[in-house]
């Protein structure tokens, strides 16, 4: 079965879970929209650079597009499949994690995507940056997280079993809906914590695993940080604020959810117009550092809410870019 079908045998699956799920959701005033899309321009994730242009991965149009402030979307990478993660170094150069190919990067002077990594993985997922430059991306299908060092070495920094997907029911009594056209999906979104410690978001079972970083690099013993959590159940993107409070968004449940540094759980938006949301960036220009912008992903619909971008205000500064 093709992936374009095995989507839509998905999505047919998700209205019938989800029909059960949205009569729970309550609306969200604080949430504006910022843009609305259409498919095949379903957004999946978002980072957005020092000059306040933002970017999104259209995995199903297998592009990546920008738009600055004022702007119009503009395409900056077509790539041979789909892509998921976007993120930015600190000097600018876009990185993008693509399914079945690995990991490619946009200069920040512009030209074509080129590719950097690739592995035997397969769903190439979230990205985050470590304070030494490494880039870090996880293979949501293998349950594992690969690091590209600064010399271009590209290899599985950790593979604990916690970082697995599962195809059974989560922590609201079902299958995530997107399991149907992808498989188990395990680790996902990742950042890291004041400390060094990775933060990394487990789909399938709603939880927030922690690794900590070794004084080698190396990846320290796998724990569970918060959960399995039905609040967190489909934790997919997550952003990190000034006081190392985590911003998950828990695609599944249609909500933005917020960890505080001891792993307690606050719902802080469900309901429309969020939609699947799958990421989250803080704004980078005056007056939207407190600001989080969230990739309406909408493939598996939780709600109404259309495909696009909303932002909403949290009250505490994001983690600078790099």
């Amino acid at each position: 079965m093709t992936l374009s079908r095995r989507f839509r045998v998905g999505a047919l699956v998700a209205g019938a879970l989800f029909a059960i799920l949205s009569s729970t959701a309550s609306a969200s005033d604080s949430l504006t929209r910022v843009i609305t899309t259409a498919p095949p321009n379903l957004p999946e994730s978002i980072a957005i650079d020092h000059q306040g242009t933002t970017y999104i991965s259209f995995p199903f149009a297998q592009k990546v597009v920008k738009f600055a402030p004022g702007g119009s979307l503009t395409t900056v990478a077509s790539l041979p499949s789909f892509p998921l993660g976007v993120r930015l170094d600190n000097e600018g150069n876009l990185f993008i994690a693509v399914v079945a190919s690995g990991i490619w990067k946009v200069p920040a002077g512009g030209g074509s995507a080129f590719q950097v990594a690739s592995g035997p993985g397969g769903l190439w997922n979230g990205l985050a940056f470590d304070h030494r430059g490494n880039l870090y991306v996880s293979d949501s299908g293998g349950g594992a997280i690969w690091r590209l060092d600064k010399n271009g070495a590209f290899t599985m920094w950790s593979g604990s079993a916690l970082l697995k997907g599962t195809t059974a029911a989560g922590p609201c009594g079902l299958v995530h809906p997107a399991v149907p056209s992808f498989g188990p999906l395990g680790a996902n979104g990742i950042a890291f914590n004041k400390h060094g410690d990775m933060l990394v978001a487990n789909t399938d079972f709603g939880e927030i695993i922690r690794i900590p970083t070794n004084p080698d690099g190396s990846a320290g013993p796998a724990s569970v940080f918060s959960g399995p959590n039905c609040d967190l159940w489909g934790a997919d993107g997550v952003g990190m604020d000034n006081a190392d409070n985590l911003y998950v968004a828990a695609n599944s449940k249609g909500q933005i959810d917020r960890l505080d540094p001891g792993g307690h759980v606050q719902v802080l938006a469900a309901g429309d117009p969020l939609s699947f949301p799958s990421d989250i960036a803080f704004g980078t220009g005056f007056g939207d550092r407190k600001t989080i912008f969230i990739s309406n992903f909408a493939a598996f619909p939780t709600s109404g809410g259309a495909p696009g971008v909303v932002a909403m205000d949290v009250g505490i500064p994001g983690r600078p870019i790099g």
